[in-house]
Formats: C-alpha cells, structure tokens, sequence
C-alpha cells in the first residue's frame, strides 16, 4: 500500500467540511471519482468543490461553512486532489470504500476522525490464521505431504530409461 494514512489525514476534514456543508451527494459522486482513478490535480473534486461552494467574495477560495475565513484555495485543492491521484489502485478502492461507509452514517457521525476510522478498519491487516496440518502416510510408496513443489516419482528398480 503506498500513503493511504497520510493521503486520509490530509483530505478527511475538507471531505468531512463537504459533507457537512453541501451534503452527502456531493461526496458519493467524489466517492466515485476516487475508485474511478479520475481525481487529478488541477481538474479533481476538490477543484471541482471551489466551483460549487458559495464564494466568500474575494476570488481565492471558499469558506465552505460560512465562516469569514477561506478554508479550501485553489492551490490547497490542487495539492489535495494531486495526493489523491498519488494513490495506488488498492488504495484508492480502500479510501472509496470507507468514504461509502462513512457517507451511510448519519449526519452526526462525518466527523473527519470517523472517516479515519473507517479507513483504519479499511487498511488493516487481516487476522493470521494458523492452519495444522498432520499428514500420515502408510505402506510402500506412500506418500504424505501438505504442499508440494515440483515433480514425484514414487516406485521403480532405480533403472533409468534407457533400461541400464
């Protein structure tokens, strides 16, 4: 996997102010993007996001919710987009996959933290599991074994092919 916990960090509390100020279907058709690998810098749904939140007026980004204080510019975007279209495969499907979840939470619960935990639960390892195997084998040319790699020749004099 390549930097999924540091791409989440970075684009999670501008998803979460997304989510919170212009609604949830705006981050599914984001969710999209992620897992169609079409999120690029300088074209992505964080530039995409400037275009559609409200202006504060002063042509340099958005406050997103309200504030005075423009929270989201076009340079912040265009770094945010060109980390997600640094993701891997894997990664992004991983990220599309916990933004869907978090996106299915109620409204109270897309706090930025909630995402990370979907993304955690999303990226972690998956439990070892121990298998014991006890092969026996009985009588002549028996043979025993879990895994084999290569060829078997069970049998024969010890001639070799040409009969010597």
């Amino acid at each position: 996997m390549s930097d999924l916990a540091t791409v989440s960090a970075e684009v999670a509390p501008f998803l979460a102010l997304a989510a919170n100020s212009l609604g949830s279907t705006v981050l599914t058709t984001a969710q999209q993007r992620i897992a169609d690998r079409t999120v690029t810098a300088g074209e992505g749904f964080f530039r995409r996001l400037l275009r559609r939140a409200p202006d504060d007026g002063d042509g340099g980004g958005t406050s997103l919710g309200g504030g005075t204080q423009p929270l989201l510019d076009t340079r912040t975007a265009d770094t945010l987009d060109g980390l997600l279209a640094r993701l891997d495969d894997q990664d992004r499907q991983l990220l599309s996959d916990a933004i869907a979840a978090w996106l299915a939470e109620p409204a109270d619960h897309r706090e930025a933290s909630q995402l990370l935990e979907h993304v955690a639960q999303r990226s972690a390892p998956a439990p070892v599991q121990i298998i014991h195997n006890n092969p026996t084998a009985n009588g002549a040319h028996s043979l025993a074994a879990v895994e084999i790699h290569g060829d078997i020749h069970l049998g024969g004099g010890g001639r070799t092919q040409d009969g010597s």
